[in-house]
């Protein structure tokens, strides 16, 4: 395993410990004393926060485990991405829609000037030819929030539900230019496949 790739799994394993030893990186890693030394600096370099503790009970002790740590990539990985995100934009509306020429940008800027050419000719050069969404989603993201949440929503679809009824979303999934939903209707006892644009009115409700 390479260095950079190595660091990378180090800094993966650690984001959700508070306390780590030496000898756990020696072991997880099969990485002599002097190599796991060296590794802990430049992890310190890399932005994990952490103090040390000699002792019986001693150790490496993160301040901060919630950080976002940088993940190192490599061109084809990086390329992997942006191939990806320019797919998404193109395919058709998401929660996320906004956020796709932010998470290019932020990228893009810290990459060397050779991979930024490289992407920039990809771009140039692979196009995507996709059916956009036909319309707008306004309750898009309270629906994915109700789907990853496992909610119970209130809600009124003039496509087949013209009263505001229970609903609970099974998955989203996009076809023809438009996102639809599985939903198990707990009034009516039933299954619906809705489509979301369609949606005129959506609660979020605290039923477990």
């Amino acid at each position: 395993m390479k260095k950079s790739e190595r660091l990378n799994q180090e800094l993966l394993y650690l984001t959700d410990k508070k306390i780590f030893h030496l000898k756990e990186l020696e072991e997880k890693f099969a990485i002599s004393e002097r190599t796991a030394l060296r590794d802990i600096t430049d992890l310190e370099q890399l932005g994990l926060a952490f103090y040390s503790e000699t002792g019986r009970s001693g150790g490496y002790h993160i301040t901060n485990s919630k950080l976002l740590l940088p993940i190192r990539f490599n061109t084809q990985e990086i390329n992997a991405i942006f191939f990806a995100l320019q797919a998404i934009k193109n395919l058709s509306e998401t929660p996320y829609s906004n956020e796709y020429q932010k998470i290019q940008t932020k990228l893009l800027k810290d990459l060397p000037q050779k991979v930024q050419n490289q992407i920039s000719l990809q771009k140039k050069f692979v196009h995507y030819i996709s059916q956009p969404s036909l319309n707008e989603v306004p309750f898009f993201t309270l629906l994915l929030k109700a789907c990853l949440n496992n909610s119970v929503i209130l809600a009124r679809n003039f496509q087949f539900i013209k009263e505001e009824q229970k609903l609970q979303l099974l998955g989203i999934f996009y076809q023809a230019g438009n996102w639809f939903c599985h939903a198990y209707n707990l009034d009516l006892k039933c299954w619906f496949v809705l489509r979301l644009d369609k949606f005129e009115t959506v609660k979020l409700l605290n039923i477990k």
